[in-house]
């Protein structure tokens, strides 16, 4: 997962306008976590709901946002895409007060569906510095690999053809084991951790353009809706 460290300079950016930014959460690979095949994992999202316009993308026509970026002024940040990256992107982000998360999903809700995901040591140690109450919560539905023998076996002849030392490096450095957590559950650990309205469901981002003066974009929604 991703990792943001916060510091009093971070948003001091040049400039007078507010950037409003696309994140495009690269995590393709968590896209089955909610496929629509199965009950529904347990909590639902209003439908989109952030601030829209049916118009088609029209690079000309971008809101002049003035000032500084405060609490009162936040920087506007979408991410597309609910996987398990772009939710931990989110909750990262949305701890800062200066800055207004919004997560674009396709899907109308989220489904159960998916089966276990590796957790490395140095990724469980980040969860752990971005949110340790995400990663208690993590470890309550985790199963640990990294104290067991770890390599690759031929599974008819019971040779193995190589071994991993997944314990060493963790109890050197003072991490956890390595193991694994079902993808949904992980999501739903990511989804209940966000503030309410973080996550929109019902509508995907397509594509989106830059504003050409570098301030700001414009997603295009796959309702045919613009987003500024």
């Amino acid at each position: 997962p991703p990792t943001t460290h916060h510091s009093g300079n971070m948003f001091n950016l040049k400039g007078k306008y507010a950037l409003a930014t696309v994140l495009v959460a690269t995590a393709s690979s968590f896209v089955s976590s909610f496929a629509p095949v199965s009950p529904s994992v347990g909590r639902t999202f209003n439908p989109l709901s952030v601030a829209a316009s049916p118009d088609k993308l029209d690079l000309d026509t971008y809101t002049n946002v003035d000032g500084a970026i405060t609490k009162e002024n936040p920087l506007r940040v979408l991410i597309a895409g609910a996987g398990v990256g772009g939710l931990a992107l989110a909750n990262a982000l949305s701890k800062d007060p200066k800055m207004k998360v919004t997560v674009l999903e396709r899907t109308d809700e989220f489904k159960r569906f998916g089966g276990p995901i590796q957790l490395a040591s140095n990724a469980l140690q980040v969860v752990k510095e971005m949110d340790e109450k995400v990663y208690n919560e993590i470890m309550g539905k985790f199963t640990f690999t990294g104290d067991k023998m770890n390599g690759i076996k031929d599974g008819i002849r019971d040779e193995w053809y190589a071994m991993f030392d997944l314990a060493g490096p963790a109890e050197s450095r003072d991490m956890p084991y390595t193991g694994v957590i079902e993808r949904p559950d992980l999501q739903q650990i990511w989804l209940n951790a966000l503030p309410e309205g973080v996550v929109q469901n019902g509508d995907g981002v397509e594509s989106y353009e830059t504003n050409p003066n570098g301030y700001g974009i414009k997603a295009q929604m796959s309702s045919g809706k613009t987003i500024e």
